[in-house]
Formats: structure tokens, C-alpha cells, sequence
């Protein structure tokens, strides 16, 4: 039984797969991408506010990561490169006017069509230049008024951080530059599907043999002993290229675990051929078996949750999952 589960080809079309499988999913290359979205600054302005609001952006852990250039050229370049997705240039004297007559150069912000978040990025920016700008346009409005009384009413209504922070999605902490993402090749749900396969082909050789009356001797315990040796052979190869795929893919998997699933696609191969074999009728219930077994294991892997998780799914049908074995492994 041994040498002929060998010589079946299923169990190396398997086995290629699984080992290709595990080869390509430590072939294929991290996928890199920025955690953060760089923002330029080019300030021109000398005043030590302008100068406080540029550290203060620079130094702020959010999803945008502010950083400073000393002219337009870098800060054109960097844009067209691609190293920063969006760029403001704060002109001279640019707090002063603000602070004075309120008509002061306007504030350049360089984008390309592919920048993406420019208005929350410009919400940070101007919220920080406000802080500083607000309270002078209301002292000046309420002349007369204690400066004092003023800069209190105005600190703890605008300048808190509740006014356009933007807050780290879901309070993560940005502290790495990059994340790094891979595509996930399921050589796991790949293994446990090939090894029901592997069981429903040795329930196939079963009743292969049982048409062929060579169990007609045998007892019933000697027939279910002899079906369990069958189904366990073909599903054996199968079990030791998984667990060569499991560490050739890097892949953390429980022997104990892997051994109660392959009992359990064992059994439920020989309950199934079991059923076939008390089907009346006087046809061979190996062919019969064998025209519905591609039908049933399709469905296998389209709901055992071997190409893409079910969990999204309606709840129906993640009830229908259940009753495939390769869902659960």
C-alpha cells in the first residue's frame, strides 16, 4: 500500500505545490511603505514666533512628518521626487504683517496632483500660525480690554490642542519611519486541504480495492483496520512535505495539531467510504465516488477558506464552511 500511494502522481502534484508554494512565499520581496506623510517647510520669516511655530510642526508625532528645507529649489525637488508629498513656503516678514495691518503675503503651498491629505496637513499648519496671530487680531479688535484677561479667555478657547490636532489614528504612536508589508502566500491552508485531499484519495482506493472483492475474507474489524492503513498511507507523504514546506516558509506549526487533523480527515474518509460501500446498487461504488469527489472537493476549497478568509462573510455562508474539514485547520 506504501509503494503504491508513492506511485500515485497526486501526491507529488502535491508536494510540488506545497514546496513551490513555501520557495515563492520567502522569495517574494518586503513590500516598504512610509508610515508617515513628509511634509516640506521653507520659512523665509526671521520672527521668533514664525521660527517657534516651524520647531514646534517639526517636532509634533503625527501621521505628518513636517521637516525643514532651505530654499525653493530643494523644496521643488523634493516635491517632484516624490520625498515630500506636499511643501509651504512662509514669505518674509510674514508674521509682522500679520501682527500689523493683517494683509501679509500669503503663505505658498506646493502640491502635486498626487498629494493626498493637503488640507489636514494645512489645518496643522495654520492652526500652529494661529495660535500666535489670533490672539493680536482680538487684541487689536478689543482695544481697551485687559491684554492679560484676554491672552487667558484666548489660551484656554484657541490655543488648546483639541482645536485641529490631529489625533494618531487609533493612539498609535508613530515612532518608526516605515512599515513593511508582505503578500502572504497560504502555504498553511494549502497543506491542510492537500491532506484531506490526500484522505478522500485513499478512501477512493479503498472502495477501489473493495469492488475488486479483497476484503471479501476479512472481518469487520480487519476491513475498517484495513481502510485506516490505506487512507493513512496516502495522506503520510502529503503530511511530511507539509511539515518540509512549514519550515522551509518560516512557518510556526504544532505537531500535536498537525497529527489530530491528519486523524481526523483519516476517520472521516473511512466513514465516507464506509457509506459507499453499503449504497445499494451493482455498479462499482469507486467510479461513482470518483465522479462526485472533484465536485466536493472544489467546494472544499472555495469554503474551507484556503484562498481568502470567510470571516467577512455572510453568516451563512460561514455555516457552510463547517462542514468542510479544511476550515478547520
Amino acid at each position: 500500500m506504501l509503494k503504491r500511494s508513492l506511485f500515485n502522481p497526486y501526491i507529488y502534484v502535491m508536494a510540488v505545490i506545497l514546496l513551490a508554494l513555501s520557495i515563492v512565499s520567502i522569495i517574494i520581496p518586503d513590500n516598504k511603505a512610509s508610515a508617515y506623510i513628509p511634509v516640506a517647510l521653507l520659512n523665509l520669516d526671521e520672527s521668533e514666533e514664525t521660527i517657534t511655530v516651524v520647531d514646534n510642526l517639526c517636532d509634533k508625532n503625527s501621521v505628518f512628518t513636517f521637516y525643514e528645507v532651505d530654499s525653493e529649489e530643494e523644496l521643488y525637488e523634493d516635491i517632484a521626487s516624490g520625498k515630500a508629498n506636499t511643501g509651504y513656503i512662509i514669505p518674509e516678514d510674514f508674521m509682522d504683517n500679520c501682527l500689523t495691518i493683517r494683509r501679509a503675503p500669503k503663505i505658498s503651498m506646493v502640491v502635486t496632483p498626487s498629494s493626498t491629505l493637503t488640507s489636514v496637513s494645512s489645518e496643522q499648519v495654520f492652526n500652529g500660525l494661529f495660535r500666535y496671530i489670533g490672539f493680536y487680531i482680538l487684541e487689536d479688535i478689543a482695544s481697551g480690554e485687559n491684554p492679560d484677561s484676554l491672552r487667558a479667555i484666548y489660551n484656554y478657547y484657541m490655543a488648546s490642542d483639541d482645536i485641529f490636532h490631529l489625533q494618531s489614528v487609533e493612539n498609535r504612536e508613530y515612532s518608526d519611519i516605515t512599515t513593511t508589508n508582505k503578500i502572504i502566500i497560504p502555504v498553511y491552508k494549502f497543506a491542510g486541504f492537500f491532506i484531506f485531499m490526500a484522505s478522500l484519495i485513499g478512501a477512493l482506493a479503498f472502495l477501489h480495492d473493495s469492488d475488486n472483492k479483497l476484503y471479501l475474507r476479512m472481518s469487520f474489524i480487519e476491513k475498517t483496520m484495513m481502510g485506516l492503513i490505506l487512507i493513512g498511507v496516502y495522506t503520510l507523504p502529503v503530511t511530511i512535505v507539509s511539515m518540509v514546506a512549514f519550515l522551509i516558509a518560516g512557518i510556526s506549526f504544532s505537531v500535536l495539531k498537525l497529527l489530530v487533523f491528519n486523524i481526523v480527515n483519516i476517520v472521516f474518509a473511512l466513514i465516507i467510504g464506509a457509506i459507499f460501500t453499503v449504497i445499494p446498487g451493482q455498479g462499482k461504488k469507486s467510479r461513482i465516488f470518483a465522479a462526485i469527489l472533484p465536485a466536493y472537493l472544489l467546494l472544499s476549497f472555495i469554503f474551507g477558506g484556503v484562498l481568502f478568509d470567510l470571516a467577512p462573510i455572510s453568516p451563512l455562508i460561514k455555516a457552510i464552511s463547517l462542514l468542510f474539514i479544511p476550515h478547520y485547520f
